[in-house]
């Protein structure tokens, strides 16, 4: 019976909008007190919480907003369900939709490349969206029927969930899962422009390429190395979008992932012959430079790169770790 009357609050409350929350759960406490009196036993207790009833139709007693979808007492679990069951179809879309899209892709130039891969896995976010909608509302119109026809439904105390801490930061689902797309999408394309039409990346005179801008022996040896790191940050986009809330484990596979994807960029970038020597000469050709000079000012601009990096990353990670940290400590 630990924390049953937090519980049964915490589950009335939760199927509320923002704006009527503090209000309610005020009455729900005092009318708890009321009928508990002097006796706060658990099997008073117990009888109390009964008596009110199952959280989701009282809760559906305090709206006064009619909503027509799904009825009051199952929107707000629709509507958990559904943003949950969303991540999960526009996760798996956009694996099977990267995988089918490296195995079998059609395009013949770069630019049509990237516009297939903008429409097919763009596309297939919306299908699966959808179709999260689609299966959800059907699956909650299907209970709620159900519910209906029983008329010996007992609804027990132990259904109530556990309050969950009130001060972890949250995660903007929307925004995570916007931003998960859209750094798949990137994702695939770089990784195809590096395997398929690396040959075909440099400088161009009348349609003839006369200087590449890789190594390519150099370029092939960290394809595998930045799959990884860009698979990495992908797959830690897809938890923050599945969970919607800070934790010290999330925090730390994020820190972990960022490191990872910092290092890996770092050294990719850095590498000695990555770039292409034709590339500099027909650069200093063009500036009336000596070669020497477009290298190191390609040096220096990589230096500063590395270091804006390395502070924006910085930055992002202590900022994530206070909000993670500072909730925590509420919570205590």
């Amino acid at each position: 019976m630990k924390n049953m009357i937090e519980r049964y609050v915490y589950d009335v409350v939760r199927r509320l909008p923002e704006s009527s929350r503090l209000e309610v759960e005020k009455e729900l406490r005092a009318n708890i007190d009321d009928m508990l009196g002097k006796d706060h036993s658990e099997e008073h207790i117990e009888e109390v919480l009964l008596e009110l009833g199952e959280p989701r139709l009282l809760a559906n007693g305090y709206k006064t907003k009619e909503r027509y979808l799904i009825s009051p007492a199952y929107f707000d679990d629709y509507v958990r369900v559904l943003k949950i069951v969303m991540v999960i179809f526009v996760s798996v879309s956009l694996v099977f939709g990267a995988i089918d899209l490296a195995l079998n892709l059609n395009s013949q130039t770069p630019w049509e490349m990237i516009g297939e891969v903008f429409s097919r896995l763009f596309g297939d976010s919306i299908d699966s969206i959808l179709m999260a909608f689609a299966w959800v509302t059907v699956i909650f119109w299907i209970i709620e029927r159900a519910d209906e026809k029983t008329k010996f439904r007992v609804w027990k105390l132990s259904n109530l969930p556990e309050v969950p801490k009130k001060n972890s930061p949250k995660i903007n689902r929307t925004g995570a899962v916007i931003g998960l797309i859209l750094e798949t999408i990137f994702a695939v394309i770089f990784i195809i422009l590096l395997i398929s039409y690396r040959d075909i990346l440099g400088i161009y005179e009348n349609s003839n390429m006369v200087a590449p801008m890789f190594t390519n022996e150099v370029l092939v040896a960290f394809i595998p190395l930045l799959i990884i790191s860009i698979g990495f940050s992908v797959f830690v986009s897809m938890l923050k979008a599945l969970y919607g809330v800070w934790s010290i484990r999330l925090t730390a596979i994020y820190t972990v992932s960022k490191i990872f994807s910092v290092v890996v960029t770092i050294i990719f970038i850095s590498y000695p012959n990555l770039f292409n020597i034709l590339m500099f000469e027909k650069i200093a050709e063009y500036m009336s430079t000596t070669s020497n000079e477009v290298a190191d000012g390609f040096a220096l601009g990589i230096k500063i790169f590395i270091i804006v990096l390395i502070v924006g990353t910085s930055l992002n990670l202590i900022t994530t770790w206070v909000k993670t940290l500072k909730g925590k400590q509420i919570d205590k």
